[in-house]
């Protein structure tokens, strides 16, 4: 919900990720074939069609108020909600209490969009669905859960619930991907580029987004970008009309600059790749990953840590908790009451009485990881009796 038009949304970010990777799927190709690197029969071109497809599914699954919308889901199943799991065996728990939107955006496209619910999702390629799965791995596996474990970029998250087990076991199965331990595999190399896509978008983006709202000082965004392309000392000259159009310039040749040496990268590490064996991503492998550890650092120091994003995110936990605490009862009692009746029919749960708890708890995951942040917001003010419906445009049903 930004107040300036200017600043990336989800959406926006979606594309410009997937703009990024395709230029980094077709850098990959070109180095690859001239390698003389057998790609099989696949058609020109095919792998920036891969990536790009992967980079635009990629936040499909965030739900309102993106990370801090995840962490609001994941504690309340770890406070007020936890006594809804108590029939849940522990790895149905930990998808729940360690909510991820990598895992849902699998769920998502694999299982709930385009052909109706549960009747296959999208049916995607193989290798879309491979290259997108950053963590493929199952939440127990998660890094956090097993801190002596050694540190691989891999095993920070997870990408799909215990619901979708055995059609992510299918996918990895098919792409051939080693298996590291039971429910945990390596990365498909394409993965490497996916994330390296998004590291760079965000990265950039966010500083020029703060500079847009007034957090970042005109100064420091523009040393930062200098550093970043090697031009500290003997910056790129200011031939924009405007500030504004000076910094977008040094932050299309930023991008430009990254995308050719993570490329170069990915090619210099291809047979280690394809074994599993880089534990880091692209990168922080480069050498400008300290001039972007800086930018990194900034960006938390000026934007992520401003005062009106921390009520932003602050209030995403109480819209999220307080809708929790309204849908969780409802369609996990086989006997409703008369609010929660109507509260059902917002959100119809289909086979209520032979589905699991787990199945259903991840049905109001679903409803609300496919709401934008206003939606939640409205919909959150008017079961509270906040608002009523049709105030300030409600969005309509369904």
């Amino acid at each position: 919900m930004p107040v300036n038009d200017h600043v990336h949304n989800r959406l926006i970010h979606s594309v410009e990720v997937s703009s990024v990777g395709r230029q980094l799927g077709a850098l990959a190709e070109k180095d690859l074939l001239a390698r003389k690197v057998d790609l099989g029969n696949l058609p020109p071109n095919a792998l920036g069609d891969i990536v790009a497809s992967a980079c635009l599914m990629h936040d499909i699954g965030n739900p309102p108020f993106g990370h801090a919308g995840e962490d609001a889901i994941a504690s309340w199943f770890r406070g007020d909600g936890k006594d809804y799991l108590d029939t849940l065996d522990d790895a149905e728990k930990m998808d729940l209490q360690q909510f991820e939107g990598n895992a849902q955006s699998f769920r998502v496209v694999s299982r709930l969009e385009m052909y109706g619910q549960d009747r296959g999702g999208m049916q995607l390629s193989m290798a879309t669905l491979g290259a997108v799965a950053k963590y493929p791995q199952a939440s127990f596996h998660r890094e956090k859960n097993n801190p002596t474990r050694p540190k691989h970029v891999a095993r920070k998250k997870f990408s799909y619930f215990q619901a979708e087990r055995v059609e992510f076991e299918s996918v990895a199965t098919g792409l051939g991907l080693s298996t590291v331990e039971e429910q945990a595999w390596v990365r498909h190399p394409l993965t490497y580029l996916v994330e390296a896509a998004d590291d760079i978008c965000y990265s950039i983006l966010d500083l020029e987004d703060g500079f847009t709202l007034g957090l970042v000082p005109e100064k420091k965004i523009i040393e930062k970008l200098n550093t970043l392309l090697g031009r500290l000392g003997k910056e790129i000259p200011n031939n924009s009309r405007s500030t504004n159009e000076h910094i977008a310039h040094l932050r299309g040749l930023a991008i430009g600059h990254l995308i050719k040496k993570v490329s170069q990268k990915f090619n210099e590490l291809h047979d280690d790749l394809l074994a599993g064996q880089v534990h880091e991503s692209l990168v922080t492998l480069i050498e400008e990953q300290s001039a972007l550890k800086d930018i990194g650092e900034m960006s938390k120091e000026l934007c992520y840590n401003a005062d009106e994003v921390i009520r932003t995110e602050l209030v995403g936990y109480e819209v999220l908790g307080g809708l929790l605490d309204i849908f969780v009862p409802a369609v996990l009692t086989l006997s409703p009451s008369g609010r929660q009746e109507r509260v059902l029919k917002l959100m119809p749960i289909k086979k209520r009485s032979v589905e699991s708890a787990y199945s259903r708890l991840l049905r109001v995951t679903d409803y609300l990881s496919g709401m934008t942040d206003g939606y939640a917001l409205r919909l959150y003010k008017e079961l509270r009796g906040i608002e009523l419906p049709g105030v300030q445009g409600r969005a309509p049903a369904g």
